[in-house]
């Protein structure tokens, strides 16, 4: 027989938590046997301690009143003045993270809205108004700041669908059915691996909610489960479960997964965040443009949560302000090495946020943690520290107007603040480190501090050659100008040379590090961004082999050059995608340096030759114009013995062989600019 009902407005039988939150009438129920409502929702039924009620019932008609005047200052919209993320069953002020923050699919979507932030130029104006409308302004004043600042924050409620456009009821649904069917014998077991090998470095989700989910059965969001099977695939050869069976096709999973996220968007929430953010951490890369257009639509869809301001002091549990931090600095590092490598300048800048680079307890919320775990979020805290020095790195790629005085000045601190960086390091983070197991993501972060050094003195050398234009505004006689230009010159190359050999060590250093790797740390958590690091490396060998002249350098670059492209072969073949990608893209240019199938140019040097000679020092014994192994002609000094380089602007370091088109522009090295020597030629605007 069905159990009887719960009376109407009985209070010896308490309603749900759900229908006593939204003033509904309940049937009674358990988690078991849920109440009405909460089974046709499809929600947990929970019946928690008995809530705190209203001192009489007028009390709760003035709090109706007051509701109801606060709703008339803005018809269109209500504003929630405690932070909070996006809810995604309605609610006004979540108590904690619910088991919607990761979306649920049995929500009713077409009612749903977002809590988007509000402008801090209408925000004072709003917290004005509410206590000039309201009756206890008192009574509202509470919890409006946050931190130290001065400026309220309050938050907009909106819809998060837009009126009258046919969209799905529920994005990216037949999309993970079809990722289920496929994975469906597997899934448990790539759970583990993400949460065992990519979650300790990057630790994007929350675990124990998203296992608790998981776990429920259909209660997360079909998107963010499409990227999560999707990114965790890479690690397929890892178990000795998985690798007995044929890997599913990667290709066809990810196609799925980037199809429900164009259908998210359309009415994007806080789950959103969570898949974008897999999407571009995700390996293999597939394609570039679809990665930067998603890294602007992260930045923008964070900091309409506002997820960019500190909530530190917010009337927040402690859970969800950590997850907000986390998440907010996934959205920094993505933004920044994706502009280091695909060429387009920073979408965030320093001074529009204020979160605090992610603590131990941030990362680590179980007490009960190994020390492994441990390790890897000190790797992520690390990352978040080397991200906010290629944050100020950055601009001197990307400014147009440098002014050289400023940028040396600028450059010298950099240096610093990157030795800094490395001496702070814990010694299992170290390059020298040989601990094992290693720690998973340390290997990533070693070689992105080294890119970050060999990015800084790409820059040197580009500064370098910037003419000093004094010279040309001097009053002086003309035979004066000839040879103060001269001199300037002869010092401005010395100088480059200089900083030529440096940017060689640099590469060099990438390649004895990626040499010593292990087929182990081959398979530890790895940015996508490693990639182009490794092509950036080629790129500067091999134009350090063709357009030298020293038979010393062409020897030991072309040497450095052939290990790595050796070991680059065998990592490809162990199964290591970011190799993979650096040999699709440098494969018939390596070839053909490697086998003395190239004829360098060098204009520059041809340039600077024809100025010689016309301001009449071509006797006098500094600079020769030398011919030899089918190069063009070329300046040394005397005592060199180096070819000194044709100076290019940053975004146009020309490779000098037939394919230089193809090279970097299929994989995002916009700010490499394979376009030649006739750029630079024609005018350089100064700007990287």
């Amino acid at each position: 027989m069905q159990k009887q009902r719960r009376p109407y407005r009985s209070h010896k039988v308490p309603a749900c938590d759900r229908c006593r939150r939204f003033k509904r009438r309940c049937t009674g129920g358990t988690p078991e046997q849920p109440c009405v409502l909460c089974s046709l929702q499809e929600v947990p039924c929970i019946i928690s301690s008995s809530p705190k009620l209203s001192s009489s019932p007028r009390h709760r008609v003035k709090h109706d009143q007051r509701r109801a005047q606060t709703t008339r200052i803005a018809p269109s919209t209500s504003v929630d003045r405690i932070p909070s993320p996006a809810p995604a069953d309605g609610e006004v002020i979540q108590e904690h993270i619910g088991r919607d923050y990761h979306g649920s699919p049995g929500q009713d979507q077409s009612k749903v809205e977002l809590s988007m932030f509000a402008s801090p130029v209408i925000s004072e104006d709003i917290q004005i108004l509410e206590r000039y409308m309201s009756s206890k302004s008192s009574s509202l004043s509470t919890g409006e700041r946050s931190g130290s600042s001065d400026t309220p924050m309050v938050y907009l409620r909106a819809p998060r669908r837009r009126e009258g456009l046919s969209m799905a009821a529920n994005p990216g649904k037949r999309q993970k059915e079809i990722v289920m069917q496929v994975l469906q014998p597997y899934t448990d077991e790539l759970v583990r691996l993400y949460f065992e090998e990519i979650h300790p470095a990057f630790p994007l989700l929350d675990e124990q909610l998203f296992m608790e989910l998981y776990k429920a059965g259909d209660k997360l969001s079909p998107v963010l489960v499409c990227y999560f099977f999707s990114v965790s695939l890479i690690l397929w050869h890892h178990s000795p479960v998985l690798r007995q069976f044929p890997k599913p096709d990667i290709y066809f999973i990810w196609n799925l997964a980037v199809e429900a996220l164009q259908q998210d968007f359309l009415a994007p929430a806080l789950s959103t965040m969570y898949s974008v953010l897999l999407d571009m951490g995700g390996r293999p890369i597939y394609s570039m443009l679809v990665n930067t257009i998603n890294n602007g639509r992260a930045v923008t869809l964070a900091q309409t949560l506002g997820l960019n301001r500190d909530p530190t002091n917010w009337r927040r549990p402690k859970s969800e302000k950590s997850l907000r931090i986390r998440l907010w600095w996934a959205v920094v590092i993505h933004d920044r090495w994706s502009s280091f490598a695909h060429g387009i300048s920073p979408t965030i800048t320093k001074s529009r946020y204020d979160v605090p680079i992610p603590m131990l307890e941030d990362i680590i919320t179980d007490s009960n943690q190994s020390d492994t775990r441990i390790k890897a979020a000190n790797s992520f805290i690390h990352l978040c520290t080397l991200t906010e020095i290629l944050g100020e790195v950055l601009p001197l790629v990307y400014d147009l107007n440098l002014n050289p005085k400023e940028t040396w000045k600028q450059i010298r601190r950099l240096e610093t603040d990157l030795d800094e960086w490395e001496d702070r390091l814990p010694s299992y983070l170290r390059r020298d480190n040989n601990e094992n197991p290693r720690v998973s993501g340390s290997s990533s972060l070693q070689l992105s501090y080294l890119a970050v050094r060999l990015l800084l003195n790409r820059i040197s050398l580009h500064v370098s050659n910037i003419p000093n234009t004094a010279s040309t505004r001097s009053n002086a006689k003309s035979e004066h100008k000839k040879t103060t230009t001269l001199s300037t010159d002869i010092d401005r190359l010395q100088t480059t040379r200089y900083h030529l050999s440096q940017l060689r060590k640099s590469a060099q250093e990438i390649v004895n590090y990626v040499c010593s790797l292990t087929k182990a740390q081959l398979q530890e958590f790895w940015l996508p961004y490693t990639a182009h690091h490794l092509i950036l490396t080629v790129i500067i060998l091999l134009r350090c082999t063709i357009e030298s002249t020293d038979k010393t350098i062409i020897s030991t670059c072309k040497t450095s050059l052939q290990h790595l492209w050796t070991k680059l072969q065998t990592a490809a073949e162990d199964g290591w995608d970011l190799a993979t990608m650096c040999i699709s893209q440098c494969k018939e240019s390596v070839s053909k340096v490697l086998d003395n199938d190239v004829r360098g140019t060098n204009i520059v040097g041809g340039e600077l030759q024809q100025l010689h000679l016309q301001q009449g020092g071509a006797g006098d014994g500094r600079l020769l114009p030398i011919q030899g192994e089918g190069r063009s002609p070329a300046m040394q000094s005397v005592g060199g013995g180096e070819l000194l380089p044709d100076i290019l602007p940053f975004s146009n370091p020309d490779i000098s062989f037939d394919n230089q088109w193809d090279l970097g522009s299929l994989y995002g090295l916009g700010w490499m600019g394979m376009d030649g020597f006739g750029a630079y030629e024609a005018g350089n605007q100064g700007g990287f």
